[in-house]
């Protein structure tokens, strides 16, 4: 019988994490699972339990902790509880360069993603 409060969506989109700390180092991963509080996420290499996250998704951040790390065919397999969400940035980007006239920081960054994700390809 199913135990968990929230139900899981199978995904297996490609992901960048953001490992925060001294220094902040950026790994590639693909999400296998997301439920309304955590995130299952494959990434190449071990993570240490409780480290700090962020995992940009195209228009969303999401900021968690490790809470769990093993070792599976696909690599690493960590279980993420979430503490924050951040959606539409694009839309908040476009309203901040509307007020300002300046483009933010959030704009910035997916162009960013946008242009190192055609480069690989």
């Amino acid at each position: 019988m199913e135990q968990r409060r929230d139900l899981r969506y199978e995904s297996g989109q490609p992901v960048e994490v953001t490992l925060l700390g001294e220094p902040e180092t950026r790994i590639q991963g693909r999400i296998r699972n997301v439920s309304g509080r955590g995130v299952g996420i494959e990434v190449g290499q071990p993570v240490r339990i409780g480290t700090a996250l962020r995992i940009d998704i195209p228009d969303t951040m999401l900021l968690g902790e490790v809470m769990y790390c093993r070792q599976d065919p696909a690599g690493y397999y960590l279980g993420v509880e979430l503490e924050h969400a951040l959606h539409g940035l694009m839309a908040l980007s476009a309203s901040i360069e509307e007020l300002t006239g300046r483009t933010s920081r959030p704009e910035q960054a997916h162009a960013m993603q946008d242009a190192h994700r055609q480069h690989k390809q």
